[in-house]
């Protein structure tokens, strides 16, 4: 039979219509049980394009302003292209079986995500929020949130809500050098929109384990409260656990935010030493208290978009002790330290729907605006306590060339000598407008990021400067640090022209030179750290698994053992550092912390 079905599905005329192929593969398999299942299980019903229609254009407040909603009316589609009327007619062991092996997204969980309700004025910006985020949300193929002008009266309106779920349980595999790593995630448990996650990887020449597990609970009760728990452990027996609650400003709209977290890990690391090229490993456990609460005022709209313009005035408190640290810390690297820290700043917040940017034919929310955010708080570390301040800037904006975005944060400790005042941090991303190349339309991004520390505050496990983020070298060890460093990034993203059986191949091509630096050496006269990864997005909007990326990475040197290592399927085109616009938990100049 699955001979049959790939016969069926490779010798259809290129000339007939493109869904004509999917009709006759369909037809062929209702011939038997087993090719009824296997279809039911792989191709969707419709494509997911006509499921839900998305468009980038917002909702316009003066076209139904002044009116109330009526009727707010929720529609599911499963990743087959079935609504929920469509499932209550299946009954066959396989209709059973598909529909439990994924979860539908439950109609109260959609429900949680609006803004908006029964009742209210209609209000453009609350539909065009809870719409973008619910696209944000992994468990979301497509969302679509309009008004239904058939049944829309003078003073009334009815709003709706149509979602096509994505498919949520997805088996992870990834080979890099000796290690090995299978694991599964589930983004839609039972249907609430919470994660599970769970990894496995095995280093066959060092004959080691690693262990992850994680539920994150979204959009508590509709309150937009975020819950995490988290267990680790790595390859070298080192330890973490993490809870963490919290509720961001996730919308221009949010007026107060806050969060805490508790987190113990026990790790081995090295421990510099003053010209010392060996550095010997040594254990540490922390425990660690972060609590933090803010406020929104909004001061001003667009009254085309009603896109606010904010001051936030945020508070946290963090507390960071060393319950187990050597003895022979020179640099007082292991130092338990607390801080408090208040902020004011200032944010404009806007979106622009765009679509072909990381994602083929899928609209994408990329934010523009502005913020201007001054902190300042004191430190206590080493029975000493010192006053800090900062600023922060960011700007971003759609030009003619194309989207760019900068961010800049300089932080100073006072009563300090003269080389441990001062941090500075910048960020930037560029990418062009989409060109044609004849067979494909490219897009070209460029991303330097630049950090300078100071040898006393951020020569420490906690703020320490290093190039193991997912933007730069997610394969380097945490324990590779220094006080300075520069990352210069460039992406090729690539959207081919053609399909093939409504297959669309987006392949794309990430480069990336890194420099890393202690307090003694030149930034520039350092190794050149460089990677180079290749790697495709798939997407058919027919099949029910209509996302697969695969990609490859190579370095060439990697730190301690300078051998070159190569990854496989862990890299993605779309970690670049872009500007989220949204409002900042106060903090010493950010080294990822």
């Amino acid at each position: 039979m699955l001979f049959g079905l790939f016969i069926c599905f490779s010798f259809v005329s290129a000339q007939e219509k493109r869904d004509s192929l999917y009709y006759r593969i369909e037809k062929f398999s209702d011939k038997r049980k087993f090719t009824k299942f296997l279809h039911r299980f792989i191709f969707r019903r419709e494509p997911d394009s006509a499921s839900v229609k998305t468009t980038t254009e917002k909702q316009v407040q003066q076209t139904y302003d002044g009116k109330y909603i009526r009727n707010v009316l929720i529609e599911t589609i499963d990743p087959f292209g079935y609504g929920a009327g469509d499932r209550k007619e299946k009954t066959r062991w396989y209709d059973w079986f598909t529909n439990h092996l994924h979860s539908n997204t439950r109609i109260s969980t959609v429900n949680n995500y609006l803004l908006f309700q029964k009742g209210e004025e209609y209000n453009a910006q609350k539909l065009y929020e809870s719409e973008r985020l619910l696209r944000t949300m992994p468990f979301i193929n497509r969302v679509s949130i309009s008004v239904s002008d058939s049944t829309s009266t003078k003073d009334s309106i009815d709003v709706v809500v149509k979602v096509l779920d994505s498919w949520s349980l997805k088996p992870r595999a990834s080979y890099s050098g000796s290690k090995t790593g299978m694991g599964i995630n589930e983004e839609n448990f039972l249907g609430l929109g919470h994660d599970l996650d769970f990894l496995y990887r095995n280093d066959s020449k060092e004959k080691q384990d690693y262990f992850l597990g994680s539920y994150t609970a979204y959009n508590l009760w509709g309150s937009y409260i975020n819950a995490q728990i988290l267990g680790e452990r790595d390859f070298y027996k080192n330890e973490r656990i993490n809870l963490n609650v919290k509720r961001d400003f996730f919308s221009p709209l949010t007026k107060w935010a806050g969060g805490f977290s508790f987190e113990y890990f026990m790790r081995h690391v090295l421990l510099p030493l003053e010209e010392d090229t060996v550095f010997p490993e040594v254990q540490i456990k922390v425990y660690s208290q972060d609590l933090w609460g803010g406020y929104q005022i909004p001061v001003s709209s667009d009254p085309e978009t009603k896109i606010s313009s904010n001051i936030a005035l945020i508070g946290r408190f963090l507390n960071y002790q060393y319950k187990d640290s050597p003895g022979i810390d020179q640099y007082d690297y292991f130092s338990s330290y607390s801080s408090f820290l208040a902020s004011a700043g200032l944010v404009q917040r806007k979106f622009s729907i765009e679509k072909n940017i990381f994602q083929y034919d899928l609209p994408e929310d990329i934010s523009f605006g502005y913020s201007v955010n001054l902190t300042s708080g004191v430190l206590a570390r080493s029975n000493k306590i010192i006053p800090y301040a900062g600023v922060s800037a960011s700007y971003g904006d759609f030009t003619k060339l194309g989207y760019f975005t900068v961010k800049a944060q300089f932080g100073r400790f006072f009563s300090e000598d003269r080389q441990n005042r001062e941090s500075f941090r910048f960020d930037g991303t560029y990418f062009t407008n989409l060109t044609d190349w004849k067979f494909a339309k490219a897009r070209h991004f460029f991303s330097p990021t630049l950090a300078l520390g100071n040898p006393q505050h951020n020569y420490s496990y906690r703020d320490r400067i290093n190039l193991s983020g997912s933007d730069e070298f997610p394969v380097y060890n945490g324990d590779f640090i220094g006080t300075k460093k520069l990352v210069l990034r460039y992406q090729l993203q690539l959207f081919i022209n053609k399909s093939w059986k409504n297959f669309h191949f987006s392949p794309y091509i990430t480069a990336a030179a890194g420099w890393l630096a202690m307090p003694d050496e030149k930034l520039l006269k350092t190794h050149t750290n460089t990677k180079i990864g290749v790697g495709i997005m798939i997407n058919n909007p027919f099949l029910v698994f209509n996302r697969i990326q695969l990609s490859f990475t190579y370095y060439p040197r990697v730190p301690f053992d300078n051998d070159h290592l190569y990854d496989f399927n862990s890299n993605r085109n779309n970690v670049l550092p872009l500007n989220g616009f949204g409002t900042e938990i106060p903090h010493f100049v950010n080294f990822g912390n």
